[in-house]
């Protein structure tokens, strides 16, 4: 006899279709994952052997959800992240270097390169090119003048259309010098600060704000407890923290062959 049909046996039939449903997303999402990640390796050793640049895009706006968490589940979130233009452009490295989840207004793209070519060109757009200073100074500045000389001189070198992060660029520890509080504050005031912000986690927090002067940062370091630990200012089109270079693509590699043989034994045991 056939089994009366009631609202439970509905309900039961409607979880086991998108239970059936849902394992089939994620097969399919693993499997394209699987895909991109085989294609994205093959780059890296690519530019590992041959050089050159690297950059390569894809636009996520037509893939589909599952296949996006998946993705962004397995290559999981890294410490970097980039804030630019109030929050137009937003972006995060993930845990695997060189590659870059980017949202540009409604974009959502993987970006894989060193540095996405957006920042740099972000970065480099007119702006003021010196500190400027008022013609009244205030009283009790000590070390400030020199400092800023120092740095208006430094931001006069930095070429913008031949950035090297291997470089080690000018640099003025402010922690390490003899400020009074009038320099401390002067400073912030003359060299502001601009659209770009970058942050990064690892044992301590820092920060790193473009100031309003074209190829001045100043990067902040603060350990767990909010403590500063530094505070300088760098003459660079980029600090050379941010970017990955190529002394990073064997590591990079060696996660992406990780995370290929992680899918691949999920995929091969029905684990998904």
């Amino acid at each position: 006899m056939t089994a009366p049909i009631s609202a439970d046996s509905i309900l039961a039939a409607a979880r086991e279709a998108k239970k059936e449903s849902t394992s089939e997303e994620r097969l399919a999402a693993a499997r394209e994952t699987l895909n991109w990640l085989r294609e994205t390796r093959d780059l890296l050793v690519k530019t590992q052997k041959e050089g050159g640049r690297l950059h390569s895009v894809t636009d996520l706006g037509q893939k589909d959800g599952p296949f996006k968490k998946f993705l962004f589940d397995t290559l999981s979130k890294g410490e970097i992240r980039i804030t630019m233009g109030g929050g137009q452009i937003r972006m995060e490295e993930t845990n695997v270097p060189t590659i870059w989840r980017m949202l540009i207004g409604q974009q959502d793209l993987l970006v894989v390169a060193y540095i996405p070519d957006v920042v740099l060109t972000y970065a480099a757009r007119d702006m003021k090119d010196k500190i400027e200073e008022p013609a009244e100074k205030p009283d009790g500045l000590f070390a400030a003048p020199a400092i800023i000389s120092e740095l208006n001189a430094a931001a006069k070198d930095v070429d913008f259309d031949h950035f090297d992060p291997t470089m080690v660029p000018v640099a003025v520890e402010l922690t390490r010098q003899p400020l009074s509080p009038n320099d401390k504050d002067y400073i912030n005031k003359v060299l502001g600060e601009g659209t770009i912000e970058v942050q990064m986690q690892g044992f301590a927090k820092s920060t790193i704000r473009q100031t309003s002067v074209r190829g001045l940062w100043r990067s902040r370091i603060l350990n767990k407890a909010g403590k500063e630990l530094l505070d300088q200012v760098e003459a660079t089109p980029l600090p050379p923290e941010i970017p990955s270079t190529a002394e990073d693509l064997p590591g990079a590699i060696k996660k992406m062959d990780d995370l290929i043989e992680w899918v691949e034994l999920d995929l091969s045991r029905g684990a998904l």
